[in-house]
């Protein structure tokens, strides 16, 4: 597939990329959100934005959501079905909806736009011209969580980096990538991370050895809501283990051996050990989040080695914060807010 030309009126195209999969309400609370956004109007001047939805459910069912949201919708709605399982598939299938804008935002569909969010993003894309770029997520806990949640930063990038500072990965929870990045890294998203997650991850390295500018823009927040079922101590080891070892897998993918192998044992022996000094640390000085830092350290350094192996835990068999409970069996979401532990 080749590029479009610009637009006859000398406008850009920017895509918001959505993926979804039976989270209707959270999906209607997101394309709310984004409807509402604002540009400048220098922005606005510049940029036509549009909406692409892929449904990761066979039954297609969220068609009454965007049938719904379409209606009088100031940002224009496309949509599609992929009926094949698996989180890659579903990013896949955005990227060909949005081959011929000159770029692409991916957002979740459990994460909402708080006002100023798009100008943030796509003004900054503007003014630096660089391939990617990339902000904070910002969760919204949920009544009754656990307290050990307001000690961590698990569900929380906000003040993480600077706005400008150069960044070796991505995730694509809050993420503008420019035409060029996605037609020549291609295909994008590999279906080895079918339930796994970090597919994102792999991409957005290859991304990166392969020359583009990845930038950080902390004015860029979007709100994210944090189900149940990502609130406990199990979650979170599960999540340090499946992000320690997605990370490892990512890297040997698009390394040559031994260098790759080599690397990834020594990140995982350096997060060994800071997981000891933080855990440590946690405990002579009464600091919480030491021992939350420490206690996802040491996970993500024991998923790190479980990697070189190809073990890995199957995170995205169930969707989290579906209506009528916390997870569904079989499926995958549409978000995999990966971060590493």
């Amino acid at each position: 597939m080749e590029p479009s030309p610009a637009a006859a009126d000398g406008r850009q195209r920017i895509a918001i990329a959505i993926i979804t999969c039976r989270r209707p309400d959270l999906l209607a609370k997101l394309l709310a959100s984004l409807q509402s956004q604002e540009l400048e109007p220098a922005t606005a001047a510049a940029y036509d934005v549009r909406i692409v939805i892929v449904d990761n459910d066979a039954a297609g069912s969220a068609a009454e959501v965007i049938a719904e949201a379409s209606k009088n919708a100031r940002l224009p709605i496309e949509s599609a079905v992929e009926p094949e399982p698996g989180i890659p598939f579903a990013r896949e299938r955005s990227v060909q909806l949005a081959w011929n804008d000159d770029a692409l935002i991916f957002v979740d569909d459990d994460e909402e736009a708080p006002p100023g969010w798009l100008q943030a993003l796509v003004g900054y894309w503007q003014q630096t011209g660089a391939d990617v770029i990339t902000g904070p997520i910002k969760g919204i806990l949920p009544e009754g969580a656990p307290a050990w949640n307001h000690h961590s930063d698990v569900h929380n990038s906000v003040g993480k980096h600077q706005t400008g500072d150069e960044l070796d990965k991505a995730y694509t929870n809050n993420t503008l990538v420019a035409q060029r990045v996605y037609h020549r890294v291609t295909p994008g998203f590999d279906p080895a991370f079918r339930f796994t997650g970090s597919s994102d991850l792999h991409f957005f390295l290859r991304v990166h050895q392969a020359g583009f500018r990845i930038l950080w823009c902390e004015e860029a927040v979007i709100t994210e809501q944090v189900p149940p079922s990502r609130t406990t101590l199990a979650w979170l080891r599960r999540r340090a283990f499946r992000s320690g070892s997605g990370d490892t897998i990512s890297r040997l993918l698009i390394g040559s051996p031994p260098g790759s192998y080599l690397r990834v044992v020594a990140f995982a022996s350096a997060r060994l050990a800071s997981s000891v000094v933080f855990l440590l640390g946690g405990l002579v000085l009464a600091r919480k989040p030491w021992l939350l830092k420490g206690f996802r350290r040491f996970f993500s350094g024991i998923g790190s080695l479980a990697g070189i192996v190809g073990i890995n835990h199957d995170e995205y068999r169930t969707v989290h914060g579906t209506v009528g409970g916390d997870g569904v069996p079989g499926r995958v979401d549409g978000g995999d807010p990966a971060r590493p532990a």
